[in-house]
């Protein structure tokens, strides 16, 4: 029998149920791994986390060095979170030669670059499958079992929180603050929910996913981030009318060395898996070749769901048959006819002030005549063609919805057209802009 010694950092929900699920489960992992895993220590800087050490009967400090230190513990497993102190913990760690497992997709947002480069140096590895999807084996999915294909383009619902507070905004016809505090009662948001409903937590997500299927780790600074504060309960209705649904979707696509990434609000046509994706679940959608259309699915949140992604790092290490990421680099190769790779091109970056799509533009317009003509005139003027356009209600001489959805047109040309259009007298601003991605 294998034995493996672990020291657990951060006893937070994730942390204290990896602990649970290790002991629950232990006879299981022993049955198909022949693989013992023991939780040499467990650390917490709150010291009245020591109740939970001592529920399971564990050794407990508030000194993650001791743990580091220890020469028995194989692999230091980080649930705290935050940047600082887990960066200086986890790269401590890789120096003293322990293999580290991780959920902290903030750190590695910003300095997985920087993390696995010491890894590399040091022969050891890194276990991140927690850090994007909660339990869904996406991970390893993309790092392993997607080894020899090419990534063309990913799609993913990646934060359980707001795809919670969008689909109940849909089914029961309540406003985004409504469904946010809904959300809070049931803990499915945090008190301070800004990460989640601005769009960061599936960024960070979003920075990881791009280095496991295109060899980068971005500038997530760079990266255009809109969150669903915005969305109102006019857009649910009339999107829905036209047979879409609102979902925040992180977009990663590369056609040669160019890279689009972003994570915005996205109408998706209905029928669509990721359009049903309901309440806290999420589901990532790949385009690949030779394996084609993928889709991963299942809940993306939870300490008890997360928990199963840890401890299946955890075996992975033990039983060195984990799979790092395979990149070496942000280029990318061009093959000829013949089969040999050619020249090197560094991976571009494309402006979302470059993107083409067709957009959903919602305007609150005087009813009287000439509107149209004046905001068509506009459009017209920087190329952006107009496919339907609905005026929801009829009230004369006051301010109105007006639901347009363009062909497609550049990003660029959308917003010097919006600026123009709210300067009209006529025009009640700001306009609301939905991006469409016909999946």
């Amino acid at each position: 029998m294998i034995v493996k010694k672990i020291g657990i950092i951060g006893l937070g929900n994730v942390g204290e149920e990896t602990v649970r699920s290790l002991r629950k489960h232990s006879s299981l992992i022993t049955q198909r791994t022949s693989l013992k895993i023991e939780i040499r220590g467990l650390c917490d800087k709150k010291k009245e986390k020591s109740k939970i050490a001592s529920k399971f009967s564990l050794p407990f400090t508030s000194s993650a060095f001791e743990l580091i230190n220890d020469p028995q513990i194989d692999i230091i497993v980080e649930l705290m979170g935050g940047i600082t102190p887990a960066r200086t913990f986890i790269i401590e760690a890789l120096k003293k030669g322990k293999n580290v497992v991780t959920a902290n997709k903030a750190l590695l947002a910003e300095y997985g670059e920087d993390i696995f480069a010491v890894a590399k140096e040091k022969g050891k590895v890194v276990g991140f499958e927690a850090s994007v999807c909660g339990a869904i084996p996406l991970i390893k999915s993309i790092s392993a079992g997607l080894v020899s294909c090419e990534i063309k383009k990913l799609y993913g619902i990646l934060n359980g929180t707001t795809n919670y507070i969008l689909y109940k905004m849909g089914k029961e016809k309540i406003d985004f603050f409504s469904a946010l505090r809904e959300a809070q009662n049931k803990g499915l948001a945090e008190k301070r929910p800004f990460l989640d409903i601005e769009g960061i937590d599936s960024l960070h997500k979003l920075c990881i996913l791009s280095y496991l299927c295109f060899g980068v780790w971005p500038n997530h600074r760079l990266v255009y981030t809109e969150g669903i504060s915005k969305i109102s309960l006019l857009d649910i209705f009339y999107t829905q009318e036209l047979n879409y649904r609102i979902k925040l979707l992180a977009i990663a696509k590369k056609e040669k060395n160019i890279l689009d990434l972003r994570v915005h609000p996205t109408l998706i046509p209905v029928g669509h898996p990721l359009a049903e994706t309901p309440s806290i679940y999420n589901a990532v959608y790949l385009d690949t070749h030779p394996a084609g259309e993928l889709l991963f699915y299942g809940e993306g949140a939870g300490g008890i769901s997360t928990s199963s992604s840890v401890i299946s790092d955890i075996v992975g290490i033990a039983l060195n048959s984990f799979t790092p990421p395979f990149y070496q680099g942000s280029q990318v190769y061009s093959v000829n006819e013949k089969g040999a790779l050619k020249r090197k091109q560094e991976i571009v970056f494309q402006s979302i002030k470059d993107v083409k799509t067709r957009y959903y533009i919602r305007f609150i317009a005087q009813d009287e005549p000439g509107v149209l003509t004046k905001v068509s005139k506009i459009l017209a003027s920087l190329n952006i063609s107009i496919a339907s356009v609905t005026q929801k209600e009829r009230k004369k001489g006051k301010f109105v919805p007006i639901v347009m959805i363009t062909h497609q047109a550049g990003e660029g040309n959308i917003r010097r057209a919006l600026c123009k259009i709210d300067k009209l007298s006529v025009i009640k601003s700001p306009s609301q802009v939905i991006r469409i991605e016909d999946l």
